[in-house]
């Protein structure tokens, strides 16, 4: 699982790349989350995403140890949505390297959301005939 995530050579479906990317968030957000459900005082996922837009502010009050390991889920995440994204790509038919624009805050949305939605090069292919 852990070589499927990181590994940006070969292709993936449109059900197994939403399924992994949203694991990979979770997980890459875990020391946030794990932050935020031990010290808000309110529960709310208003309260959680100004946590994750404002990531330095969090980090400087969890403190060394807890910093350090929600920074490292952090950048895992970022190459591993980049390296799903590619294979996402090569699934599409389309080079890799575009997996680029999924590191472009504001822009990371509307392509995740295309690579979600947009068919296999096989399917299209199916639909076509």
């Amino acid at each position: 699982m852990i070589r499927r995530w990181f590994d940006a050579r070969g292709a993936v479906e449109r059900e197994r790349f939403l399924m992994d990317t949203t694991v990979t968030w979770l997980i890459g957000n875990l020391g946030f989350l794990a932050y935020f459900l031990a010290k808000a005082p309110v529960y709310s996922f208003a309260a959680f995403g100004r946590m994750i837009d404002h990531r330095p502010e969090a980090l400087a009050a969890m403190g060394p140890p807890l910093a350090a390991v929600a920074l490292a889920l952090w950048l895992a995440q970022v190459w591993a949505m980049a390296a799903l994204s590619s294979k996402r790509l090569h699934d599409m038919g389309h080079a890799g390297w575009w997996a680029g624009l999924s590191l472009i805050p504001g822009v990371q949305i509307l392509f995740w959301i295309a690579l979600c939605s947009w068919p296999s090069k096989d399917s299209a292919g199916v639909r076509a005939a």
